[in-house]
């Protein structure tokens, strides 16, 4: 473990810092990749604990490039109804949220972030406004689902 990176959010997800483009720390986002399936979960917050939303328009994208595969992805809302997580949560407040997926319906290929072995240098980036706020890069791990009854051999 890398000590003061790895730290995993309220969502089991990777949790760090987001900056805007004049260098000022702004909040922290939740990152959540699911092993068995390959889809990103992203929550924004102003504080450490993801507890203060730092909400978006519900239109906005959010992209997470891969670093050391040469791929980039965009995480949307799940709809712009609820735009419930994937505990049910309700995300979206007077057309604004804080809470991006992918793939989504986008019908996307997820497959290649699949598995309990995925690692990948990622950073996040967005923008609210004309303001652009991104993550240095940092190790993206899944968040592995049988971890009850199966051994990893």
């Amino acid at each position: 473990e890398h000590g003061d990176h790895g730290e995993h959010g309220p969502h089991d997800g990777m949790v760090e810092h987001f900056s805007g483009s004049d260098g000022k720390e702004a909040g922290h986002v939740e990152l959540k990749l699911h092993d068995d399936k390959g889809d990103l979960e992203l929550w924004i917050a102003t504080d450490e604990g993801i507890t203060k939303p730092f909400d978006l328009p519900i239109d906005a994208t959010i992209t997470v490039t891969f670093h050391d595969k040469n791929k980039s992805v965009t995480l949307a809302a799940r709809n712009k109804d609820k735009n419930e997580d994937e505990d049910g949560a309700a995300n979206n407040r007077n057309g604004q949220t804080n809470y991006f997926i992918f793939p989504g319906d986008t019908g996307a290929d997820a497959s290649w972030l699949m598995g309990k072995d995925f690692a990948a240098k990622v950073s996040i980036s967005f923008a609210k406004g004309d303001a652009t706020y991104s993550t240095e890069q940092f190790e993206l791990v899944p968040h592995t689902h049988s971890e009850h009854g199966h051994d990893h051999k």
